[in-house]
């Protein structure tokens, strides 16, 4: 019969030659995942390889500062639809030889990208320079200069500078011809740049190259070329700036070009890059079988064993050899291959005469401090599709251990029910389905928690829609009003059975009361009895009867005897004395460890009688007081009920406070109810929503679910834009190569086989 959910531990053996072709076929398989070594011995390895792990450091440093400057984001590359026909073909011996040819790949485009950002940054400077000393050669008309006037200036020097605006005030401080006799005047470049252009003493070179350094200001040359004998050579400026400036547009081509053309392969190579980050860790997952084997270990589904078994072989042949445990989720099972259970028992065996006795017992012993494989399998979490959004509220928690029960589809109950008593209205319960079937059905492709989310509301508005009718609340109101018209008026509504009515909350606060304290009552209940099933699965019967069977009598004696005999203690202690309810639990709880001790349960047989009567004692006193706060924190069911209201009933009374007639008076009330019930939907809403996960968490969860598992996640290298291609190595006979040098010809081989025949005859 089928194990559904249920693992085996395969464990391969193969020639190390063969393992990068042996990782690759795993991860096109998508269904194993690897069983990962001991973090110290990870830790030595790693100190033993660090150069290696560098490299790959480097090798992400090196394709980031190449997307960068490139301008392209990852995102880009995600976003790329590629036929297979079209993906990247990386050939390799092994991993080291594709990391240093994707490193060629990088560094030859990050040479050539760096080429060209220097040409563009050179000619950049060169045109703003250009355009700059334009801009000033332009002013320079108004003196009618020329050639031939510079040869004019004997006694004087003439000098132009640029500067940033707000320098001005500085400039003209400066070069008051008061302190420093000198001619300047200014003019506008751009919004923050002004350029001046100076005559001034030679003799005072010095001082003048002292006061000019105090503004930053940046000299602009006089070159002789720009200048003719009639004035300034604004053909030849100009011709300078469309020569950079079509330079420029040549290399910003080339850099787009670039980017462009090679898309997919930098989309490849940004792939291999993360599959080589995650190969790398899978191949440290091998161990060192012999000198030239390896062996890798792997979870695999038990429904896919025979199919990824035949797989192998097909492509391995007799090069690899296949073990397998199968992992049961009842019973403990260790990493003993050919026994694929060992239930710990304790067994005696009668040793025969003048013979050792058979030390059975330290077997069990060290069979018990054996890891158990159910700690490090992983979990599947598969839930009917209604329910499995809230996986992402149990995942949340912690995913499930591999033998415990997944409580997803329980809290897909719980949940809304919880959620639906606080937040009991119809019409913010249509409010939340609309809400969350948009989300659900609008988002739908882009997956993931926010989805799951969306259906969670969508399921938690129809909890408040029908509680909504049990409080007769529809906006705050008792009574269904579409624009103006009473469609139905909400009267109490009778539970069977209970014979109660929580119609108007706010006047009815008692039952709402009880009704909250059964709700949590029942709500802790069903955490043990799931502890009870965990256990009763895992084959510890007798710990589900002593311990979760007796917590779930505990409480419920508890509630019978608070509901029935109230809290008068002199009833409590008189015929039939109602506190024995109490009391006979808490002493089965605190005494039935020690008797299964005695009566030799396995996994008690460690413990001493005085730690488990300690260990009782305890746990009966924290029972008996987690049970009191549990069940009080489910008051929380009537607050936050009675807030929701009391809020509703308050926005409406201020909308009502506007009286008149009219469109603009209906139009005010109009947005004010909206308003008002958007931001109790909000904001209550949130509150609501983390209270009833705390209620899951710290009441409910803690009561049965560790959540400790180990997520599903099989080994697998992206392919999408790339395909990587060990090719594989053969084992080479050097003897047999050596041999075959030497024996070249027929006469040669023919007399060797003369010689072996003689050889037999005569020895036989």
């Amino acid at each position: 019969m089928a194990k559904k959910d249920n693992f085996s531990l395969m464990k391969v053996e193969i020639n190390e030659l063969f393992k990068d072709q042996f990782l690759i076929e795993l991860s096109n398989l998508n269904l194993v995942q690897l069983k990962t070594k001991e973090k110290q011995i990870i830790k030595e390895e790693f100190e033993e390889q660090k150069p290696f792990f560098d490299r790959i450091k480097d090798l992400r440093k090196n394709l980031d500062i190449l997307l960068k400057r490139l301008n392209i984001n990852e995102f880009v590359l995600l976003g790329l639809k590629v036929d297979d026909s079209e993906r990247i073909e990386f050939a390799a011996k092994d991993l080291p030889e594709l990391i240093n040819h994707i490193f060629e790949e990088i560094d030859f485009y990050i040479n050539r990208v760096n080429e060209l950002k220097s040409f563009v940054a050179k000619g950049t400077i060169e045109l703003e320079n250009l355009i700059m000393l334009k801009a000033c050669y332009r002013n320079l008309e108004e003196l009618n200069f020329a050639k031939d006037s510079l040869n004019d200036i004997n006694q004087f020097k003439f000098r132009i500078f640029t500067t940033f605006s707000k320098n001005l005030n500085n400039l003209k401080n400066l070069f008051d011809f008061t302190e420093f006799p000198n001619f300047y005047w200014t003019f506008e470049i751009s919004k923050d740049r002004l350029g001046f252009c100076i005559f001034y003493p030679k003799d005072k070179e010095n001082e003048f190259n002292g006061r000019i350094r105090l503004i930053h200001s940046e000299e602009i040359p006089i070159v002789k070329k720009y200048f003719t004998e009639t004035g300034i050579n604004h053909i030849r400026i100009d011709k300078e700036i469309n020569f950079i400036e079509r330079m420029l547009l040549r290399y910003y081509k080339e850099l787009n070009r670039i980017g462009r053309d090679n898309l997919l392969k930098f989309a490849g190579i940004n792939e291999i890059v993360q599959n080589i980050e995650d190969y790398n860790w899978a191949n440290q997952q091998f161990e060192r079988k012999s000198t030239n084997h390896v062996v890798l270990k792997f979870f695999v589904p038990y429904s896919k064993i025979n199919y990824v078994k035949t797989l192998l072989f097909d492509k391995f042949k007799d090069k690899i050899s296949i073990d397998t445990i199968d992992i049961s989720k009842k019973d403990p099972t260790i990493e003993t291959y050919g026994l694929e259970k060992i239930k710990k028992k304790k067994i005696k065996i009668k040793p025969k005469p003048k013979e050792e006795p058979v030390k059975l017992e330290e077997e069990d012993e060290d069979l018990e401090d054996t890891q158990d494989l159910r700690e490090i399998t992983p979990t599947i979490m598969k839930n009917f599709f209604l329910t499995k959004p809230f996986e992402a509220l149990t995942r949340m928690y912690g995913i499930p251990n591999y033998s415990e029960i997944d409580p997803t589809p329980i809290i897909a109950i719980t949940f809304p029910i919880l959620f639906g008593i606080m937040f009991g209205d119809i019409g913010h319960g249509l409010t939340l389905i609309i809400a969350g079937l948009i989300g659900g059905l609008l988002f739908r492709k882009r997956g993931g928690d926010f989805v799951s989310f969306s259906w969670i509301i969508f399921f938690c508005g129809w909890a408040s829609f029908f509680i909504g009718f049990l409080y007769g609340e529809f906006f705050g109101l008792h009574e269904i009003v579409i624009f103006g018209n009473v469609l139905w008026h909400l009267g109490p509504i009778t539970i069977p059975f209970i014979n109660i009515t929580f119609n108007d909350p706010l006047n009815n606060i008692m039952s709402v009361f009880y009704f909250a304290i059964i709700i949590g009552i029942f709500h802790i209940n069903l955490g043990w009895f799931i502890q009870f099933l965990n256990y009763w699965k895992q084959h510890r019967k007798y710990l589900s009867l002593s311990d979760s069977l007796i917590k779930i009598l505990l409480l419920i004696g508890g509630t019978v005897l608070i509901f029935t005999y109230g809290f008068d203690i002199y009833t409590w202690f008189s015929f039939p004395y109602p506190i024995l309810l109490v009391i006979i639990p808490s002493l089965l709880l605190l005494l039935l460890k020690p008797v299964g001790k005695l009566i030799g349960i396995s996994y008690f047989k460690k413990e001493s009688y005085g730690g488990l009567i300690g260990e009782g004692s305890l746990e009966t006193f924290d029972t008996v007081l987690s049970v009191m706060s549990n069940v009080a924190s489910y008051i929380r069911l009537l607050a936050l009920a009675l807030a929701h209201i009391a809020l509703l009933y308050a926005i409406n009374i201020m909308v009502n406070l506007i009286q008149g007639e009219g469109i603009g008076v209906e139009i005010v009330n109009f947005l004010g109810l909206l308003f008002g019930n958007t931001v109790v939907i909000l904001l209550e809403g949130l509150l609501v929503f983390i209270n009833t996960l705390r209620l899951h968490f710290y009441e409910f969860f803690f009561k049965f679910y560790q959540g400790s598992g180990i997520g599903y996640n099989p080994f697998h290298l992206d392919d999408k834009f790339s395909i990587i291609n060990f090719r594989a190595i053969t084992e080479r006979d050097i003897i047999s190569e050596e041999i075959e040098k030497e024996i070249d010809s027929e006469s040669i081989r023919g007399e060797i086989d003369k010689a072996y025949n003689y050889i037999i005859k005569k020895y036989k």
